[in-house]
């Protein structure tokens, strides 16, 4: 692997970990090296400034209405002030490699604001499986990134089955309470909980793929790749600007290998790895997960909120209170899915952090209606069917269920509020068939921008490695921008990312350095 990617990306890292919070601004890191230029000029003059490929507006657009009222339906969400917010739907072919004229119905959102120039070429987003593409879009229309809105639209494309679009209803009620829970209970270990989380996994498998047959395996990252193309070819444009966030990085990597030439930005925020197996990512979730609850629990304790000085303590117990059903029928899992979705969403001032802080004491203390809210909020947009069908679908190398303990035991010292759960969510995808894994890009047409959230609380900041190995293998050279802040997108929670992707939308390739950090 060439030492000037990693030296790259594991500033980042390392900026990320351990964060001097600046006062104002963005702060850059030392240079690194040169930036390897790759775009429509290969050779030629070397006189000439090279420029990189054009956005353009799209010739044909979707049948975008306003949609005020859908996101107060679909994420009990309100439009942001100063902000324009319209849908629309488009179709596109549930499997495009058979014959059938069989389609799915895939939602998109488009956000604006007075600002926008009329003559703006769109940028493209999607969040994969971490949440539905159009709730992140509202993330970064309400957030301090929202500046990027002034200077482009971004369109939100939902991962099918999920969002606004056409969405999946294959499970029982049962089998998603067992699957929300993990199958907590009193005196349950892991391996009597991931018996029976399998066996409902089992069941759900057989039920969705009796119910999607036979395309219960057309809800993946390729199948999601497709669908921006399907995009594309409907715009009339020949290249795409591309925000993929956390899961959503992993389907614009594999638009970049399938459609190298109709890339004309591409920004991995928040990402993670591409095509890693089940069990490392897991392992690398586990820890990042946990430094982001510690995080915030540390943050809490600073504003005098309810969790006290131990603050990471006392939601530990909270925690491990669920985990033995002593939490009014609140599981661990669920406990975890409402704070870390409230990170990621929720606002992370003083007055935010005591808010969440006090829903959890209140739990500890035998108060769960605060935290009830919390969960719901999070079920809504993490447990329904059609995100567990794309996750499984792209679930490889799955370790069996008598491995899920093991593991426990393992990731335990480094990940002990975030061990058991994550490794018993492996446990949901069990008698799933998976897909082929996609392919890799072998090259890129232009360099990625790479936002690195230290605090991420869906999948942790530990993707150095796992994302070098496939810039390396593209010879990409990436231009990586930290932030130690908490929430999910470091593009929707910070202006200075904002100016960052400001920079990159230029039509020169960036200057550098190419290691920089944002303020919390």
């Amino acid at each position: 692997m060439p030492s000037t990617l990693r030296a790259r990306l594991s500033a980042a890292l390392l900026a990320a970990t351990t964060v001097t919070v600046l006062a104002a601004g963005c702060a850059v890191g030392p240079d690194t090296g040169p930036d390897i230029v790759r775009g429509d000029n290969p050779g030629g003059d070397t006189t000439e400034a090279p420029k990189l490929p054009d956005l353009t507006v799209p010739e044909h657009d979707l049948n975008w209405r306003s949609c005020g009222d859908k996101t107060d339906r679909a994420y009990d969400v309100g439009v942001p002030d100063g902000i324009t917010v319209q849908c629309a739907t488009y179709d596109v072919p549930l499997d495009s490699d058979s014959d059938s004229d069989e389609t799915i119905r895939i939602g998109a959102m488009r956000a604006s604001t007075a600002s926008t120039p009329k003559q703006a070429p769109p940028l493209v987003l999607t969040s994969g499986t971490d949440l539905p593409s159009s709730r992140t879009l509202l993330a970064l229309a309400d957030g301090d990134g929202k500046a990027v809105l002034d200077r482009n639209p971004v369109v939100a494309v939902d991962f099918r089955g999920t969002g606004i679009g056409a969405t999946v209803d294959c499970l029982t009620a049962a089998q998603r309470t067992v699957i929300a829970s993990n199958a907590a209970g009193r005196g349950r270990d892991v391996k009597a909980r991931a018996t029976e989380v399998g066996t409902a996994a089992r069941a759900g498998a057989d039920l969705c793929t009796e119910t999607l047959s036979p395309n219960q395996l057309a809800y993946s990252i390729d199948a999601a790749a497709n669908d921006l193309e399907a995009l594309r070819d409907r715009w009339g444009v020949d290249r795409l600007g591309l925000i993929g966030v956390g899961d959503g990085s992993s389907i614009a990597l594999r638009y970049a290998a399938a459609h190298p030439d109709q890339v004309g930005r591409l920004v991995l925020d928040s990402p993670v790895g591409y095509n890693i197996p089940a069990r490392e990512s897991a392992a690398a979730r586990a820890r990042g997960v946990q430094k982001s609850l510690t995080a915030f629990a540390q943050r809490c304790a600073n504003t005098g909120c309810a969790l006290g000085s131990n603050a990471a303590g006392t939601l530990n117990r909270v925690i491990t209170a669920g985990a033995a059903d002593d939490l009014d029928g609140l599981s661990d899992k669920q406990v975890l899915a409402a704070v870390t979705t409230a990170i990621a969403l929720d606002d992370m001032s003083p007055a935010g952090l005591k808010k969440l802080g006090a829903a959890i004491a209140d739990a500890g203390r035998g108060d769960t209606a605060p935290l009830r809210s919390y969960v719901s909020d999070a079920e809504a947009l993490r447990g329904t069917d059609g995100r567990l069908v794309g996750r499984c679908n792209d679930l490889r190398g799955r370790p069996g269920l008598q491995e899920l303990p093991g593991l426990v035991d393992d990731w335990s010292d480094d990940a002990a509020m975030t061990a058991v759960t994550t490794a018993l969510d492996l446990a949901d995808c069990d008698g799933w068939g998976s897909t082929d894994a996609p392919a890799a890009p072998e090259s890129l047409a232009v360099n990625p921008l790479v936002l690195v959230g230290a605090n991420d609380p869906f999948n942790g900041s530990a993707v150095v490695d796992q994302l070098t190995q496939t810039l390396s293998a593209a010879k990409a050279s990436p231009t990586a921008v930290t932030w130690d802040g908490l929430g999910f997108s470091v593009l929707a929670h910070s202006d200075c990312a904002a100016g960052v992707l400001g920079e990159y939308l230029g039509a020169e390739p960036m200057k550098a350095p190419t290691a920089r950090s944002c303020p919390a």
